[in-house]
């Protein structure tokens, strides 16, 4: 059986038949990731600009599937590794040999790297990423978002996956300022809030009804959940694209009522407060909608997806790829930033 065919048995969607003319292969699996992901796109112009002879596959995996594609991942000399993204980047953990101390101390991995003896390897790249765009300028922009994080008042919206690398992150980075955590469950906000407690006293965990009277202390606000995002939502059984992430929603909530309170909300929240969602796909959430209508900066997730891909390339992935050409070098660092942020806009060619 060829790799190929090994890693199709627990994948949803078809996988590219170009994936049998290559050497070597990468990919992302989440629930969905073939029908929004832009990951492939961004990977695919790096592996082609750096004359790598590799190909990167969107993989559509559900729960069930995730033993079984990790041990055809063990079994296939050509994998390097993959990303992971909703919902499985706390459910793979328990199928890894090793993790990273990133990945052990958030509690999920958006990161799997294979050894060349099978090995597999968790890293999350999702943090470091996150940071990078809140203290480095965007394409086409002369300052970043904050000059600094220091003392900085913060309130994640969610508690999963995502929101677990965000919130370490910031955590460590805010210092004597005050890091929020809003969820649905809030249980869940509690356990998140729960974790970084040993590393760091500034978090305090909400229900998603505390949303109204936090959010107009934020300085930052981010959406770590898929509320927003286009297509079908894992676990909603339905879109929750026309939602806003600032108020409730899903089963029972009607739209036009979350509108009404997502824009009150905004109308209550500082000017100079930064909006930020996670999402990428649609561009413009109503979430970031509702922030440019009433006067804020918003930043969708572009930015953060191709920083933690750089990151994930170039110090895992592709790691020892790069070291055997004598490329992992800051000069490549660079031109993989340049090369993945111009392919989120324009197509690939292999």
């Amino acid at each position: 059986m060829s790799d190929v065919d090994r890693i199709q048995a627990s994948v949803l969607n078809p996988i590219d038949a170009d994936a049998r003319s290559v050497a070597r292969l990468a990919g992302v699996i989440g629930a969905a990731p073939s029908r929004y992901s832009k990951s492939p796109q961004l990977w695919n112009a790096a592996f082609s600009e750096l004359k790598m002879d590799a190909l990167y596959l969107p993989l559509d995996i559900n729960e069930s599937g995730i033993e079984g594609f990790l041990r055809a991942v063990r079994e296939s000399p050509a994998l390097l590794g993959c990303n992971v993204t909703v919902p499985h980047k706390v459910g793979v953990m328990r199928h890894l040999d090793a993790l990273d101390a990133s990945a052990r101390r958030i509690g999920a991995v958006n990161t799997i790297v294979r050894s060349p003896a099978g090995g597999l390897a968790g890293a999350n790249t999702d943090g470091a990423g996150f940071i990078e765009t809140l203290l480095t300028p965007g394409p086409g922009e002369a300052a970043p978002l904050f000059a600094s994080l220091d003392g900085l008042n913060a309130l994640i919206l969610g508690a999963g996956g995502s929101a677990r690398a965000i919130a370490f992150a910031l955590a460590e980075t805010i210092g004597k300022g005050q890091l929020l955590i809003a969820n649905r469950s809030r249980a869940t906000a509690d356990a998140l809030a729960g974790a970084i407690a040993p590393y760091h006293a500034n978090t305090k965990a909400l229900g998603e009804h505390d949303i109204a009277a936090a959010a107009p202390h934020a300085q930052l606000i981010v959406n770590c959940t898929t509320k927003g995002q286009g297509g079908i939502a894992p676990g909603e059984g339905a879109s929750l694209e026309a939602y806003s992430a600032l108020a409730p929603a899903g089963a029972g909530e009607v739209v036009e009522q979350n509108h009404r309170v997502s824009l009150d909300i905004a109308r209550s929240i500082p000017s100079d407060a930064v909006f930020y969602d996670l999402v990428y796909h649609p561009e413009e959430t109503v979430f970031l909608s509702d922030a440019r209508a009433t006067g804020h900066r918003s930043v969708n997730g572009r930015g953060m997806i191709v920083a933690q891909a750089v990151e994930a390339f170039y110090n895992h992935i592709c790691r020892r790829e790069l070291e055997a050409k004598q490329m992992h070098t800051p000069e490549t660092r660079r031109r993989l930033r340049d090369i993945m942020t111009r392919a989120w806009t324009a197509p690939t060619k292999r």
